[in-house]
């Protein structure tokens, strides 16, 4: 009829291994003329266009067993019984990220304030790869040049302030964005290999990955510690 919205299509789950670019969110739809936002629970989920319509589809189902421990558990979305990963704080800004049969997939870090100034505020380590690690683009040198940098720039006393003047400069380029900025596009690399970018795609915050051999478990665990 005239004036009435067809109804949404039903999105059903995806293969969470066939991800490409991804979100994690629980959009199924944004917005559109006089239509709400359309939610379901928090997932990694894979766009997809629908008569010209984004959807998100699910690929991974984020649960989080005790809100208050930043602990999270991933399940297949097409078949919620499977376990893909686990998400586990290890202290001192390190998180564990494990298979089904308790194996080490791989690390997520949160980056030390001294080093935010010139590295993004998270960072992977895999086994068998170099670390993967976003850098500034004018923080150039090995990790030793980049850590004395960073001590240099943020200031022992004053690392604080001199990091939120410098972001501010910058305009957060490739970090996490207070306030509803529009965050600026990230790209890490292991060694000289780009290995995953993120950037905003119709106002959500998406990643995808470059790297065939980086494990999506270990960046869908990123992606969950930063969005959720």
């Amino acid at each position: 009829m005239f004036g009435r919205h067809k109804q949404d299509p039903v999105i059903d789950p995806v293969g969470w291994d066939l991800a490409g670019r991804f979100v994690v969110s629980d959009i199924v739809r944004t917005a559109g003329f006089r239509r709400p936002v359309l939610k379901g629970p928090l997932s990694v989920r894979v766009p997809k266009y629908i008569d010209g319509t984004a959807y998100f589809a699910p690929a991974v189902l984020v649960v989080r067993p005790d809100d208050t421990v930043q602990k999270y558990e991933l399940h297949a979305a097409m078949d919620d019984q499977r376990l893909l990963a686990t998400v586990t704080p290890d202290g001192a800004g390190r998180f564990l990220v494990a298979d089904e049969h308790a194996r080490t997939v791989g690390t997520v870090h949160r980056t030390a304030p001294a080093l935010r100034t010139v590295q993004h505020s998270w960072w992977l380590q895999q086994p068998g790869h170099a670390d993967i690690v976003a850098r500034y683009h004018w923080a150039k040198g090995n990790g030793k040049d980049i850590a004395r940098r960073g001590r240099e720039t943020a200031g022992y006393v004053a690392g604080r302030l001199a990091e939120s003047l410098l972001n501010s400069a910058l305009g957060g380029e490739g970090g996490d964005q207070p306030g509803g900025r529009t965050p600026k596009p990230a790209t890490w690399n292991s060694g000289d290999e780009v290995a995953l970018t993120s950037a905003t795609v119709e106002g959500i915050r998406s990643y995808m990955p470059q790297a065939s051999w980086l494990d999506r478990r270990l960046l869908f665990a990123l992606a969950v510690l930063r969005e959720g």
